[in-house]
């Protein structure tokens, strides 16, 4: 892959949809270290500019807004997309407007209310965003219908095939799935082989992962407040390559991510439960024979609790 001398996610500019240059909007997102120990690598996207891997993504969603002169937009968030989305947009000079749940965890709530943004608290987010879209001439930026989105998640692929490390197995928390759809497909512009791939969900939320793991108790809810969507209109994408991939899908407990992010925090991978649940995965895989010579877990979203 031929390197551009662009920052953030436009090092890949010849792998993406053309933008004009003075429209690319970066806050020098991706790049994230990956990390070895004991023979798992560590994707660290907690360390992306505003502390999720949804700055990948944003940065090009926003940057195509900004290109089209759009001057609206809105997002529905359980927080880290909708800080992401401010940041970009506040680069742009967008007027955004975010619906959160009252769950919203508070520091997360903290952040964004210091960011150019308006913040309305509502049972009933996801709604209320779409009809805000038709009602105010705004562009929903929710990543998981949003096809821009998968474009700035490509990148994570490209990185992981740089690196140059003998990966077979990737592990990743979802929710909306754009993410995971991001990087699938970005391995295939890319014209390399899929490693396996294992996306995690929680006892509280697990639409995908439940279609292969069934060992797993029903719980109302979860500490992993970011995996929350029921459905999203990629969840087929993403079952077919996780078949052809012969990956799977795990269903985790919150005690078994507290285990894992206690390890993590003790290795200095200071990530959120969702990143925590990646490897929670690999070590349920693990147990029920299922092994890998270098899988890597991606650290999605910082902890918002230190």
């Amino acid at each position: 892959m031929e390197k551009q001398e662009k920052n953030g996610i436009w090092t890949y500019n010849s792998l993406l949809p053309d933008i004009s240059v003075k429209y690319r909007l970066t806050l020098d997102e991706g790049h994230t270290p990956l990390r070895e120990i004991n023979s798992i690598y560590f994707k660290c996207e907690y360390e992306n500019p505003t502390g999720s891997h949804k700055d990948r993504a944003m940065a090009f969603q926003v940057s195509r807004l900004f290109e089209k002169g759009i001057k609206k937009a809105v997002i529905s968030s359980s927080g880290n997309a909708a800080i992401s989305a401010a940041s970009y947009c506040q680069l742009a000079g967008i007027e955004l407007t975010v619906f959160v749940s009252p769950k919203i965890k508070a520091k997360k709530l903290n952040r964004l209310e210091k960011l150019s943004c308006q913040i309305i608290s509502t049972p009933k987010p996801i709604s209320s965003a779409f009809r805000f879209a038709q009602e105010n001439q705004a562009i929903n930026l929710k990543q998981s219908a949003d096809e821009n989105a998968l474009f700035g998640y490509m990148t994570l692929a490209f990185e992981l095939i740089e690196s140059a490390a003998d990966i077979d197995a990737i592990f990743i928390p979802v929710s909306g799935g754009a993410g995971v759809c991001g990087l699938i497909r970005g391995y295939k512009r890319a014209g390399k082989k899929l490693p396996a791939i294992h996306v995690v969900q929680t006892e509280a939320v697990h639409p995908l992962s439940s279609i292969f793991d069934k060992d797993y108790i029903e719980k109302e809810t979860s500490i992993a407040d970011a995996i929350v969507a029921k459905y999203s209109p990629l969840y087929p994408e993403i079952i077919e390559n996780i078949k052809e991939s012969k990956g799977f899908g795990w269903v985790i407990a919150d005690s078994d991510m507290v285990d894992a992010r206690k390890w993590l925090l003790e290795n200095n991978l200071k990530c959120s439960y969702e990143g925590a649940a990646a490897l929670a995965a690999l070590r349920k895989a693990e147990k029920q024979g299922i092994k890998y010579r270098h899988p890597v877990c991606i650290l999605t979203g910082k902890n918002y609790e230190l």
